[in-house]
Formats: C-alpha cells, sequence, structure tokens
C-alpha cells in the first residue's frame, strides 16, 4: 500500500509542475491525493475521527473557493477573447519621427596656427613653456638683435647730423640764402635717414617672435641658441574657445540640408552628446569625392581636442504626430508591405491585414503615412503564425 501512494504522491508533484494540465483537473489530482493518503493510516484516523474530519473539512473549503476563482478567470478570459490563437496586440497612438542623416567629422579649431620666425636669427630667449594661455602679440620668443641695434645708432648718429643741417639749409632759404636745390637735397637726405630707421625699427621688431592670436601655447618648437629662419614652426598656438565640428557630406544630401539645421554631435571618447547647429553648408562640390562642407559651433569653454573623431547626426525630417511602428512588424508580399491588427467582431476577435505606405525609417522603426489609424490594435506577438481573417485571442485585451 506505501509503494502505491509514494507512487501516487510523485505523480501528484509531476502534475502540480506542468503548466499545460488544466488548473481544475490539478486541484482534483491534490484533493484525491489528500484522502487516500490518510486512508493509510487507518489506526491514526480511528483513534482521533472527529480531528481528522474538521482537517478534511477545512482543506475541502480552501481547495473549493480556488476552484471557483480559476472557474471565474476562465469565464472571463472566454467571454473577452473568444477563441483562437494567444496573441499581444498593441495600440496606436502617435508620436515624434525624426530621421537624421549620420557622418563622421572632426574637431577643429578655426584658429589652430603654426608660429613661425619673421626673420633668421639665432633664439636669445624663449618667454613662454606649452599650456601658458597668451594674448595676441605677447612675445614668445626673441633673436639676437645686435647686429641691428649697432646698424641702428650709427643711423641715429646720421640722422641727427642730417637733421641739423637741414635746419640751417632751412633757415638760409627762409633769408634767401642759397640756392632751392641745396635746401632740398638736405631735406631729402634728412628724409631718407628717418625713412631707413623706420625700416631699420621693423627688423628689430622682427626678431621678436609673437602670437597671431589669442590662445593656449600647445607646441614649442625652439630652444635657446637654435638658428631659426622664416617658415619653419617654432610655436602651435591653439584657440580652444573657437572650436567646431567639419564633416564632408555626399553630395546625394545636397538639397536636404541648410544652415541652421540642427545637430546632434556624438563625442564617443567623452561618451556624451551636445546639440548645435550647422553654421555653415558649402555650395561648392569637391570634384575628386563628391562631397561637400557642413560645419557645425561648438560651445567655447568645452573640452574638446582637434582632431578628435564626432559623429554628425544631421535631422533632415521631424513630424512631430506621426504614426510609426517597428520595421520588424511590417511584412512584404509581392505587390506591397503590409501588418495584421485585431478587429472586434461580436465577442471574437479577428486578425485583419491592413497595406501600409510607408515613408522613412531610421534606428528600427518605419513611419507609416497610410493604412493605420491612431487606436487600432497592432498585434506586435505571434503575427507570423496568424492569417488574415483567423479568430484570435489577445493577452491584452483592454
Amino acid at each position: 500500500m506505501l509503494t502505491h501512494i509514494t507512487r501516487f504522491t510523485q505523480f501528484t508533484h509531476f502534475t502540480q509542475f506542468n503548466r499545460l494540465t488544466h488548473p481544475i483537473l490539478r486541484i482534483c489530482v491534490f484533493l484525491l491525493a489528500s484522502i487516500m493518503a490518510p486512508s493509510c493510516g487507518e489506526q491514526k484516523a480511528a483513534d482521533q475521527p472527529a480531528e481528522r474530519l474538521a482537517e478534511l473539512r477545512a482543506k475541502y473549503a480552501e481547495i473549493g473557493k480556488e476552484i471557483k476563482a480559476l472557474e471565474a478567470e476562465l469565464s472571463k478570459a472566454d467571454s473577452s477573447g473568444g477563441s483562437g490563437r494567444l496573441v499581444v496586440t498593441e495600440a496606436i497612438e502617435t508620436g515624434p519621427f525624426t530621421t537624421f542623416i549620420e557622418v563622421q567629422g572632426r574637431v577643429d579649431a578655426r584658429q589652430n596656427v603654426e608660429v613661425t620666425a619673421e626673420a633668421m636669427g639665432v633664439i636669445r630667449s624663449v618667454k613662454v613653456k606649452t599650456g601658458d594661455v597668451v594674448r595676441k602679440g605677447a612675445v614668445l620668443a626673441e633673436l639676437d638683435p645686435s647686429v641691428l641695434r649697432k646698424s641702428m645708432e650709427e643711423l641715429e648718429t646720421q640722422i641727427a647730423f642730417a637733421e641739423q643741417m637741414y635746419r640751417k639749409q632751412e633757415r638760409l632759404w627762409n633769408q634767401k640764402i642759397g640756392t632751392e636745390m641745396q635746401f632740398l637735397q638736405q631735406k631729402t637726405q634728412y628724409e631718407a635717414l628717418v625713412a631707413r630707421r623706420s625700416t631699420l625699427e621693423t627688423q628689430i621688431d622682427m626678431t621678436r617672435i609673437k602670437a597671431p592670436v589669442d590662445g593656449t601655447v600647445d607646441d614649442v618648437f625652439l630652444k635657446i641658441g637654435q638658428a631659426v629662419s622664416p617658415g619653419l614652426p617654432a610655436f602651435r598656438v591653439v584657440n580652444y574657445n573657437d572650436m567646431r565640428v567639419v564633416a564632408e557630406l555626399s553630395e546625394a544630401y545636397i538639397a536636404k540640408v541648410r544652415s541652421g539645421d540642427a545637430v546632434k554631435l556624438m563625442f564617443k571618447d567623452y561618451n556624451r552628446e551636445e546639440d548645435s547647429r550647422l553654421s555653415y553648408v558649402a555650395r561648392n562640390i569637391n570634384a575628386i569625392n563628391r562631397t561637400f562642407r557642413v560645419e557645425s559651433d561648438l560651445p567655447s569653454g568645452g573640452r574638446y581636442n582637434p582632431n578628435m573623431v564626432v559623429v554628425m547626426k544631421i535631422r533632415d525630417y521631424n513630424n512631430p504626430k506621426a504614426i510609426r511602428i517597428p520595421v520588424n512588424l511590417i511584412q512584404r508580399s509581392e505587390q506591397d508591405a503590409f501588418a495584421l491588427v485585431a478587429v472586434a467582431q461580436g465577442k471574437q476577435w479577428v486578425a485583419e491585414k491592413r497595406i501600409l505606405k510607408l515613408g522613412g525609417s531610421y534606428e528600427g522603426f518605419c513611419e507609416v503615412l497610410g493604412g493605420l489609424q491612431t487606436g487600432d490594435r497592432l498585434i506586435t506577438v505571434g503575427y507570423l503564425d496568424v492569417a488574415p481573417g483567423q479568430a484570435i485571442r489577445i493577452s491584452n485585451p483592454n
């Protein structure tokens, strides 16, 4: 007898975990097992029959309540869903639908200057180091100007003598003494020496290497005692407050983008996204690669590095009240694209085929221009297992 009870109990445990068994059947089996198990303990039931009877009645009442609850739940499901394959639906709603043109760009400083010397010479002093913030016109380094300064001293002596002779000749000419030619010669000689002094002052000033823009000294290429000449880089000065993102777009988008269009800038190195707008759209198309240049300004004071890679997402379409559905829910036949919706026919739900007029798609969603309306119940799960006109049950009828 114990062997039969053990096998029956194992069967009861199995049916409790079997999800395919009807819930009422599971309860009946459990009740039967509960009644049969104590039957083998006849000695205990005989000793205390009143207590055992009360225990069984309590279990019977509890199981009866569960049976009624399950019957009510099944009755509700039958009245709302009817018969057919079970599916999941989602009500159609309107919302924003935006598409972007994605292109890889780079950060560029409008004022990223390699400073060079304007004259030949030997570096006598370097005034700055990397990381220093400088203003436009600040002296970065000085060349040895000793030869030019000696020339200036000699010239100053000549100018002083020429000016003295010119003033004397001027007084004589005012007194009608001497000839006009003598007066003009002295005047010309004096003015030529003064002009030469101005040129020499400019040459001396050229021995000072100056910052052409406001910015930060990004690199120093010079050392004291090094000989330099015009054209060789001496410093790099970058203005980090005047930055932009530049990119090259295919000519296929030339009619879709305009200055002022919204842009999202994706800085993957910093895991950051910023909103901006196109500040410039070139009209010239590169004849070699058939692209045109676009630019977007960056706010000053940000942590941007020249030549950093940036993903530029340019908004080319926006509909604030669009009907959009996941692309994977769109089915296609030889003639058209369609989707399945759940339609109520009395107490029964039926799958209905809707021919779709599609717009653009972006990031897994497609805009529907026709075929669906707000409030339609789109079948989102199980749509591949049903055919148009087939009876269905929906798991979320409300």
